[in-house]
C-alpha cells in the first residue's frame, strides 16, 4: 500500500514529483511558515513592550501609613528574598510641567544615581542620572522634551498643589534646569521625568514619606510576591501595595489578546492550504477511479484503500510542515533584514509608526511544536474525506461507465 501511495506523488511513468504534490506541499509549507513568523514577531513586540515599560515603572511599590520606620533595615530584609532583584526608595507623584505656553501632566520621580534601579540610566541620550544631584535639575523623556520644546540647559516649571489639602492648597511653582534626556522606546518617554530625591521632598512633601520600590524576577507574579513581602514585614502599620498590572495590566492583556486574534487569522491561511490539498487529492481520486476499482476487485479492503490516500495526504503534509518550519525559522530569525529588503523594493517604510528601528522576533520552540501537532492533526482528520470517497468506490459502477 505504501508503494501505491508514494506512486501518486510522482508523474505517471516518471521519477519526478508531480506539480500537484509540489504545489500542495508548498501551500501547507507557506501557511505553516506565515504562522511561525507572525507569532515570533508578536512575541518579540510583547517582550519589547514588557522590557521597555516594565524596565522603567516599578514592578511593586510599598507605602506605609505614616512612613516606614527604619527603612534601610526593611530594605535589607526585603532584598534577601530570592524572588526580588532589587529594592530602592520610592518617590513618585503626578504634577504639571510647563514651558512657555505648553503645559502637560507628567509622572515625576525622585531618585539618585545610587537608588535608580530602572533601565533609564542605560538609555540616556544626553546627560546622566548623577547630574540630578547638582541642584534643581530635571531629566525628561525625549518625546516629552520634544513636546515641551525643551532642550539641554532650558528651564521648565513644575507645578504642584499641597498634598495635604489640595482643595485649599496654593500651587507651588519651581523652576528646574533640563540636564538630561532619555529614551526607552515606549510611551514612558512621553510622560516621565526625574528629579533628585531632595528636590522631590521639597516640592511634593508626601504624606507617607518615602516608600519602597521592588524589582522582581517574574513580573507576572509581581502581585503575589508583593503580598508575600508584606506578610514578612514585622510592622503594625497599614502597608499599601501597588503592582504594575494595576496601571498597565490592561495594555498587556490587550497585546496578548491581539496575539491570539492575529494567530487565529493567520491560521486561516494554513486551513485554506489544507483544504486545497484535500481538493487536489479528491480530484486525484476521481481521475483514478478505474485503478481504485481494480484494487477493490483484486482483494483490497475499504480500509486498505483509505490507508493509501491517508498516507498520501500525510506524506505531502509532512513535507509541507518540514519546509514551513525551515522557511519560518529562517525568515523569523532575519525578519528585520527581510522587511528592509521589501521596503527597498516597494519604496515604503515599515518602521515609521514604531519606537523601534528594527522588528523584534522571538522564536518559541513550544509554539512551533504546537503548530506542527495541530497541523498534522488537521491533516489526519480531514484526510478521511477524500480517502473515504475512494474507499466507497463501487467497481460495478465503474465497469458500467466504461
Amino acid at each position: 500500500m505504501r508503494k501505491i501511495s508514494f506512486r501518486y506523488l510522482f508523474h505517471k511513468g516518471s521519477n519526478s514529483l508531480s506539480s500537484q504534490t509540489l504545489l500542495t506541499s508548498l501551500g501547507v509549507g507557506l501557511g505553516t511558515a506565515v504562522l511561525i513568523i507572525v507569532l515570533s514577531v508578536m512575541n518579540g513586540f510583547e517582550n519589547e513592550l514588557q522590557k521597555r515599560i516594565l524596565g522603567v515603572i516599578p514592578h511593586v511599590t510599598l507605602e506605609s501609613s505614616g512612613g516606614f520606620e527604619g527603612i534601610e533595615n526593611i530594605s535589607k530584609t526585603i532584598s534577601e528574598d530570592k524572588n526580588i532583584v532589587a529594592v530602592a526608595p520610592f518617590l513618585s507623584s503626578q504634577v504639571v510641567i510647563n514651558n512657555g505656553d505648553i503645559s502637560k501632566g507628567v509622572v515625576i520621580k525622585g531618585t539618585s544615581a545610587q537608588d535608580e534601579i530602572s533601565i533609564i540610566p542605560d538609555n540616556m541620550l544626553i546627560g546622566g542620572v548623577e547630574s540630578l544631584e547638582d541642584g534643581s535639575n530635571i531629566i525628561l523623556g525625549d518625546s516629552l522634551a520634544y513636546e515641551l520644546n525643551a532642550a539641554i540647559g532650558d528651564s521648565v516649571n513644575l507645578l504642584n498643589i499641597d498634598q495635604s489639602n489640595p482643595l485649599i492648597g496654593v500651587p507651588r511653582v519651581v523652576a528646574f534646569k533640563v540636564v538630561g534626556i532619555f529614551s526607552v522606546g515606549s510611551e514612558v518617554d512621553q510622560n516621565y521625568a526625574l528629579i533628585s530625591s531632595n528636590s522631590f521632598l521639597k516640592l511634593i512633601k508626601p504624606k507617607n514619606g518615602v516608600g519602597l520600590e521592588l524589582k522582581v524576577k517574574n513580573v507576572l507574579e509581581a502581585r503575589s510576591i508583593g503580598r508575600a513581602t508584606i506578610e514578612k514585614l514585622d510592622t503594625t502599620n497599614y502597608i499599601k501595595m501597588t503592582s504594575w498590572d494595576q496601571s498597565y495590566g490592561g495594555l498587556f492583556r490587550a497585546v496578548q489578546l491581539e496575539k491570539i486574534m492575529v494567530g487565529l487569522l493567520m491560521s486561516l491561511i494554513l486551513l485554506v492550504a489544507i483544504l486545497s490539498l484535500l481538493m487536489s487529492v479528491n480530484n486525484l481520486v476521481k481521475n483514478n477511479e478505474k485503478e481504485i476499482a481494480i484494487l477493490r476487485t483484486i482483494g483490497y479492503s475499504k480500509w486498505d484503500i483509505q490507508s493509501i490516500f491517508i498516507q498520501l495526504i500525510l506524506t505531502i503534509g509532512v513535507f509541507g510542515i518540514f519546509f514551513g518550519n525551515m522557511l519560518g525559522f529562517f525568515i523569523a530569525s532575519n525578519i528585520t533584514d527581510f522587511l528592509n529588503f521589501l521596503s527597498q523594493i516597494f519604496n515604503i517604510s515599515m518602521l515609521d509608526v514604531y519606537y523601534l528601528d528594527y522588528f523584534p522576533s522571538i522564536i518559541s520552540i513550544e509554539q512551533i511544536i504546537w503548530i506542527n501537532i495541530i497541523t498534522f492533526l488537521l491533516l489526519l482528520i480531514f484526510s478521511f474525506i477524500p480517502s473515504n470517497k475512494a474507499a466507497n468506490t463501487n467497481p460495478v459502477n465503474i465497469v458500467n461507465k466504461s
